[in-house]
């Protein structure tokens, strides 16, 4: 009994992917394909990794947190692998983000050592105590990469201004001297 009911799986799983179109072949092929971000295309090298600093929250103090990313490190990567969260490591040990879930980076531009970042409309959702921590955290990152000294921040395409770690709004880019207070000793 047991023999019939495994012939009949793999006879369903194998009439299952007939059916999606995918042959059913007695060897593997071998299929070129063309790597975008190869070696040979200029990409980086695989394992060629540089560590860079994410600021991410404990205790609500700002803690410098290593990530590896591909090297040459830029803002772009940076802030991607800040937006993507907190990672299960850095959860189990109680690090937290208060960049609101689902914020993304329509776009950065560099104008000499000043980035501009523009955010999705999901990071007003912050406020508070929180948006404070939150633009402390894009600014901390952001200038941790060399050449970034400052940082503009603007929602959807329009220009605002940035709180810095006493509560005030700066209209001018915010560099890292405007948060070091709220970073752990």
């Amino acid at each position: 009994m047991r023999r019939l009911a495994v012939a009949a799986a793999v006879a369903f799983a194998a009439v299952s992917i007939a059916a999606c179109g995918i042959p059913l072949d007695a060897q593997p092929e071998t299929i070129d394909v063309e790597a975008v971000d190869s070696p040979e295309n200029g990409g980086p090298v695989l394992g060629d990794l540089s560590s860079v600093s994410m600021y991410l929250i404990r205790d609500e103090v700002l803690v410098p947190v290593t990530r590896d990313l591909p090297s040459p490190p830029s803002p772009e990567g940076a802030l991607g692998s800040l937006l993507d969260g907190v990672t299960e490591p850095e959860q189990r040990a109680n690090l937290r983000t208060a960049i609101p879930p689902g914020t993304s980076v329509i776009d950065i531009t560099a104008d000499g050592r000043v980035l501009l970042v523009d955010l999705s409309r999901e990071f007003a959702s912050v406020g508070g105590e929180e948006e404070i921590l939150a633009v402390a955290q894009i600014v901390l990152t952001a200038t941790s990469i060399q050449g970034v000294d400052l940082v503009a921040l603007h929602l959807e395409g329009l220009p605002t201004n940035a709180p810095v770690a006493s509560g005030a709004l700066s209209d001018d880019p915010v560099g890292a001297s405007d948060y070091e207070s709220l970073v752990a000793p």
